[in-house]
């Protein structure tokens, strides 16, 4: 049986503390306020639904949210855009659009309905091509990385563990590591688990030799061996997703004074940056989707520096000169930080 799952958010008339703040304050001793020293106008380029970026040589490739076109690409030679990557039930069409992480100077995406992998290429022809097609015995995944140019790493509704990851050549498919828990957690079934981290976050560092995964307040940190093995090596937990299970309708649902929490992570290959809301929906409704503060960690977990934006992103992603680059608020710029 295949299950639907709706993210709903649940009032309650009980705010949130600021325990979260202290605790992340206590990590950072440090802390930077950063001015955009650059700014690109998207809605001007004919960009209008911009909310994710991803940094390359040549361009900047946008996911896109509310229309047809699922993405689109700015050229930096001379700053044209196209629309690319459009959503359908066609032979040339997605249906539900994921990017997937790499570290090949390729955007790679998947269409998590039909479990295909495509790369996009870049140049002004535009086309995308298959590169791979998983096994139907796989569900639908929430997020894909590559780990290597052999296994990839996801997560879904995957009652076996937290990750699954996925051999190309083999076609062989294993579980990885639990959920985190607390005393509510615990007392769920596999498959309301899988649900309530279905928006976490995941990266693999540049060198291969480590996973991050964020979800809410909590910061998993994981070394990759050279079988593909994770071990655990760091884990920073400012607090629990707040949930409640309804009679009818989805199999779990969040509470709308739940603080949001992580929304957004860039890395190069020694830091990890996440973008995190200290407000929730009941305090800020659609616009805790947006943060001005930029957490950033070593890989094996080490807080360094956090820095407090001049602006409200949606989105972060890097350049390979240490800039960091951002979708705002309105979805309407592109701003550019430079990072110390």
């Amino acid at each position: 049986m295949k299950y639907i799952v709706y993210i709903l958010f649940l009032c309650c008339l009980w705010n949130c503390t600021s325990q979260e703040g202290k605790e992340i304050q206590s990590d950072f001793l440090t802390k930077e306020t950063l001015a955009a020293v650059d700014s690109i106008d998207l809605e001007s380029k004919g960009l209008l639904a911009p909310f994710a970026v991803s940094c390359f040589d040549s361009c900047f490739v946008f996911s896109n949210i509310r229309v047809k076109n699922l993405a689109s690409i700015l050229y930096l030679s001379d700053s044209s855009a196209i629309d690319v990557i459009y959503r359908g039930d066609g032979p040339n069409e997605i249906l539900q659009f994921i990017p997937v992480g790499n570290h090949e100077s390729r955007f790679l995406f998947a269409d998590r309905v039909r479990g295909k992998v495509f790369e996009l290429n870049l140049k002004p022809e535009y086309e995308h091509i298959q590169i791979e097609q998983f096994p139907d015995t796989i569900g639908r995944f929430f997020t894909l990385a590559m780990m290597d140019s052999i296994r990839m790493i996801g997560t879904g509704l995957f009652d076996k563990g937290r990750f699954l990851i996925y051999n190309r050549k083999d076609k062989s498919i294993e579980y990885a590591e639990a959920y985190p828990m607390n005393e509510e957690i615990r007392k769920l079934d596999p498959l309301q688990k899988a649900a309530l981290y279905a928006g976490t976050f995941i990266a693999v560092s540049p060198d291969r030799k480590h996973l991050v995964a964020a979800y809410k307040g909590l910061l998993n940190f994981y070394s990759i061996d050279k079988n593909g093995e994770l071990i655990s090596i760091q884990q920073r937990y400012y607090h629990y997703p707040a949930f409640g299970i309804p009679k009818e309708g989805p199999i779990i649902a969040h509470k709308k004074e739940e603080t949001t929490g992580f929304i957004s992570l860039a890395y190069d290959l020694s830091y990890i940056y996440l973008l995190y809301s200290f407000t929730s929906m009941l305090s800020a409704g659609s616009e805790t989707f947006s943060a001005n503060t930029v957490l950033v960690y070593q890989w094996d977990g080490t807080p360094v520096m956090r820095y407090e934006l001049d602006k409200y992103l949606l989105s972060i992603s890097m350049d390979k000169n240490h800039n960091l680059w951002g979708v705002d608020k309105d979805h309407s710029h592109l701003y550019k930080y430079m990072l110390k």
